[in-house]
């Protein structure tokens, strides 16, 4: 069983395992700015609950390694293309297809009643509305061309996966100035509830997009360059 590699730097720890994202963010440790210092110089100065974030964090590892396909428990590289296409296109568009217009509309609300108070708004605003619209047309070429093409075998697929993958990166550097912006998703004392609804919403878009990301560019993706 894997378990949190404390001398390895807190940002290649969310890279090889990005379940880590999620821990880190409830326990609010920075693994984006600081992403060089050592995962336990990360949580000694972060938070005062070392040993629970460990706790947490060898079962979130454990967790990620087993997951059930037709009543069996795979590690994601056991799965076929077919079933990481299926669980990529369920589970992570699914959920971006959801919830990108729903965080949308309630972080236009938060900006009209707390944008004269809270001026980072109107950046928070601007990055995840170019997020939305880069993720949308990310998900359409990744449904209607390269998905059909690797079911079919993956011939030259090469170019297209290295335009999507840059694309990953530039999501994750969106994700990086949204989580900075708003102070690793910490809600002003002022902050509504939908305020709190919307930065936990952005909390969770940024967990999932870590383990999306993860499932192409190095379990999926791997298999065709």
């Amino acid at each position: 069983m894997n378990t949190l590699n404390l001398k390895m730097s807190i940002g290649e720890s969310v890279t090889l395992y990005p379940e880590l994202v999620k821990v880190y963010m409830d326990y609010g440790v920075d693994f984006c700015c600081g992403g060089n210092r050592s995962v336990k110089e990360a949580i000694e100065r972060d938070t005062d609950y070392v040993e629970n974030l460990i706790v947490d964090a060898d079962k979130a590892m454990a967790a990620a390694t087993q997951f059930s396909v037709d009543s069996k428990q795979l590690k994601l590289s056991d799965f076929t293309t077919h079933q990481l296409i299926d669980r990529i296109v369920r589970e992570h568009h699914g959920y971006l297809k959801m919830e990108l217009p729903i965080i949308s509309e309630l972080m236009f609300k938060i900006l009209m009643v707390h944008g004269e108070a809270h001026p980072e708004l109107y950046k928070i605003h601007q990055i995840f509305g170019g997020l939305k619209t880069e993720l949308e047309g990310h998900l359409v070429k990744e449904e209607v061309l390269l998905f059909p093409k690797l079911s079919e075998g993956g011939s030259d697929c090469r170019a297209l996966i290295e335009e999507l993958e840059d694309e990953h990166d530039g999501a994750g550097e969106a994700l990086h100035e949204l989580t900075d912006l708003t102070g690793h998703f910490k809600v002003p004392e002022d902050g509504c509830g939908t305020y709190q609804l919307v930065y936990e919403k952005l909390k969770i878009l940024v967990a999932d997009m870590y383990m999306h990301v993860h499932t192409e560019n190095n379990v999926l993706f791997k298999r065709f360059v």
